[in-house]
């Protein structure tokens, strides 16, 4: 096929890896905010998150491979002449590219529309683990390193642990409270700030040898964990749509530029089927190729035969330099 301007293929060629590119910058930020997400939930809710993002990965994997196997086809093609079956092939291939990217969109959006359940599972996932830190290894583990590397405390805020099934009554409390400090608050030892002091052990709770740890506000991380999630979660969600927004604007480039080489081919010369090459009467002309050492002679109706057809031209070849000859 012709270049229907200059750098025609080198357009086309940018636009294709510019799709790759997104396929591959959606699968690298949304494994980098699933780990991040996966963080905070346990083993189940972390199955749930993985099959909603599980769609997203498929969308980023397709546009890989197809533009990058689109750059091989497009290669080819500027090598052949048009013919209808290459203007089937590029539409199909079009109709499957926006297929890919509207299918992509929906998954997208289908998560963005999704993030409360995001919200309130983990939400519900925390409430849980606080409930279960002191009975359940995985939950102790999960919530120590939240909250050491995140700096928060609780779900919403440090006040969450205070009411957790296992903690010391309200009377405790306030017998903790006046041996540390009018502003004395049980908390598990991470939610504290580096370099703070407990009044007590850090690590069980419950009986007289070693109480729950006690600290004053001013030690602890006062804002609590589920809000660091839910920022994580709009991140992710704003990327991932922004990307898939920015597939079907180049997509949308792609389409115009195929088609506007499509029907330039039509109309220039020796594009697919000879159109638009008649002669004065309206009949199609044909492009004949001879050496550059032949002459052609038209030969007219009164040089013909008589059982030769009336409105037939033959050329008549001599040795000699002559111009192309269209009968």
């Amino acid at each position: 096929m012709r270049q229907p301007f200059r750098n025609a293929s080198v357009y086309i060629t940018l636009l294709l890896v510019i799709e790759a590119i997104i396929g591959l910058l959606l699968i690298t930020v949304t494994a980098y905010y699933h780990a991040i997400l996966t963080g905070y939930l346990s083993e189940i809710e972390c199955r749930s998150v993985h099959g909603y993002l599980l769609n997203i990965y498929i969308f980023g994997a397709q546009l890989i491979l197809t533009f990058l196997c689109s750059l091989s086809m497009w290669r080819r093609l500027w090598k052949r002449r048009c013919t209808p079956n290459i203007q089937l092939l590029l539409s199909i291939w079009l109709f499957y590219s926006c297929i890919i990217v509207a299918s992509g969109l929906a998954s997208v959006w289908n998560v963005y529309r999704s993030a409360k359940v995001f919200e309130n599972g983990a939400e519900t996932s925390l409430i849980r683990g606080i409930d279960m830190y002191y009975s359940c290894p995985e939950w102790k583990l999960l919530w120590d390193g939240l909250q050491l590397h995140k700096e928060c405390c609780g779900v919403h805020s440090y006040k969450d642990w205070m009411n957790a099934d296992w903690m010391p009554q309200q009377e405790d409390n306030d017998n903790c409270s006046t041996a540390s400090g009018s502003n004395g608050i049980l908390a598990p030892y991470t939610c504290c700030k580096r370099g703070c002091e407990s009044s007590t052990h850090p690590d069980m709770p419950g009986d007289e040898q070693q109480p729950f740890p006690s600290f004053s506000l001013d030690s602890i991380h006062t804002n609590g964990c589920l809000p660091v999630f839910c920022k994580a979660l709009w991140r992710l969600l704003y990327t991932q749509l922004g990307l898939a927004l920015l597939s079907l604007k180049f997509l949308i480039m792609l389409c115009f530029l195929t088609k506007f080489i499509m029907q330039r081919q039509n109309e220039s010369d020796g594009s697919c089927d000879n159109l638009g090459l008649t002669d004065e009467d309206g009949y199609p002309l044909v492009v004949v190729k001879y050496p550059a050492n032949v002459r052609c002679l038209v030969i007219g109706d009164e040089d013909l035969a008589s059982d030769m057809a009336p409105d037939a031209h033959y050329c008549n070849c001599e040795d000699s330099a002559e111009d192309d000859c269209e009968h």
